[in-house]
């Protein structure tokens, strides 16, 4: 098996499980089963890439440094981010969400519970979300390096994987489909910032604190659509 040929495997396998997840997940509306298939894809999803750097890659474990700067671009960019996120709440989101839909497909798993979900805000933010700049920024993102030239094809890439779970996570959750668009554009464009400054300063810790900055958004309009 050639070098590309590893690539595109490893986007295969490590870049579609987060979709399998959230399709089992939600899908079943099965809080045991869902929960099951959560916590199998995280198990893979950091597993995978780990094993496959010790065993295919054959490179040393990184704790990926970031020893070029960033910081505060990383915090200009999430603030912006975050800006443009609450104005299309504001614009589009508060009136057109099914409330009632993303609260039953959320309730199986405790988090219309105030402090399964306050538990679950600090674990998306400060864990899930490292865990994501792990997968989709540097494994993803150097193993689209390896298969495509040009770093716009690989920010595209990287970006259009990372967008993929998440438009399924947004049906589920009762988001109509022009809705699950823009939201999804949303998306792309933020997966091409973080992937963009990953292959710029080469440490996921860059982008994880533009990502950290939006999900407080993210977490706080779900915090309002479910408790008021």
């Amino acid at each position: 098996m050639n070098d590309k040929q590893k690539a595109t495997l490893g986007l295969i396998l490590v870049g579609l499980a987060p979709t399998a997840s959230v399709v089992s997940s939600f899908g079943t509306g099965d809080g045991i089963l869902g929960q099951i298939a959560w916590v199998t894809s995280k198990l893979w999803v950091f597993g995978l890439p780990l094993l496959w750097r010790i065993k295919i890659d054959k490179l040393p474990i990184s704790w990926s440094k970031p020893e070029n700067g960033g910081f505060g671009l990383a915090i200009i960019f999430g603030i912006i981010m975050a800006a443009i996120m609450m104005g299309a709440w504001w614009l589009f989101g508060q009136d057109n969400i099914d409330s009632e839909n993303f609260i039953k497909t959320l309730e199986p798993f405790g988090l219309t519970v105030w402090t399964t979900y306050l538990a679950g805000t600090i674990f998306w933010i400060f864990v899930n979300s490292v865990l994501e700049e792990y997968v989709f920024r540097w494994f993803i993102v150097e193993k689209a390096e390896a298969l495509i030239d040009g770093i716009w094809k690989t920010v595209f890439l990287s970006a259009g994987i990372f967008v993929l779970h998440h438009a399924f996570a947004l049906h589920f959750l009762g988001f109509p489909i022009w809705l699950n668009a823009i939201a999804c554009l949303g998306l792309f464009i933020g997966g091409s910032v973080f992937s963009w400054q990953y292959i710029k300063y080469r440490s996921i810790w860059i982008p994880y604190i533009t990502h950290a900055i939006c999900d407080v958004v993210v977490f706080s309009v779900g915090a309002i659509i479910i408790f008021g």
